[in-house]
């Protein structure tokens, strides 16, 4: 099976040679070394679906990233059970970051918090979109949210 494997490589182009060659690349392809995930690393992962500059939406989504920051420094400082991992499984339905990367950056999107109401934020492993909070002030309460939102998804069919 491995010289079959070797030869059906090395039918495209020469690829195992390759791979001989210049291991050190191509080791992130052939072998799972994840590496714990940090904060900057999912701040990286994420693009922002602002509204339009002077709205007063875009100034609730700036609190709101605010939030999402500090937030995200917590869990870096251990001062939360959650971790990255646990939030990129919310977001992606991965619990690590694939060798070739996800096929399109995750996405933060915003939804408006009706008066009287407390919807939690929400996310679409499909479409790899995490909606957060427009409105919400405190830290605590943004916290919370957050908190209740990844512990009470279980997983697909779980709910």
């Amino acid at each position: 099976m491995v010289q079959e494997f070797i030869a059906r490589m090395n039918s495209c182009g020469g690829l195992w040679n390759l791979v001989e060659v210049y291991w050190t690349q191509f080791q992130p392809l052939f072998v799972n070394e994840s590496k714990k995930l940090t904060q900057n690393c999912v701040q990286q992962l994420f693009n922002i679906e602002w509204s339009p500059t002077g709205s007063n939406n875009k100034d609730q989504e700036e609190a709101t990233i605010y939030l999402w920051e500090g937030w995200l420094m917590e869990i870096q400082e251990a001062g939360t059970d959650i971790s990255f991992e646990d939030l990129l499984v919310f977001v992606t339905g991965a619990d690590h970051i694939p060798p070739l990367g996800f096929p399109h950056p995750c996405t933060i999107t915003f939804y408006d918090q009706e008066p009287g109401s407390r919807r939690i934020p929400y996310a679409s492993t499909c479409s790899l979109t995490i909606s957060l909070p427009r409105g919400v002030e405190e830290e605590q309460e943004f916290n919370d949210l957050m908190n209740t939102a990844r512990k009470g998804s279980l997983g697909f069919g779980k709910v």
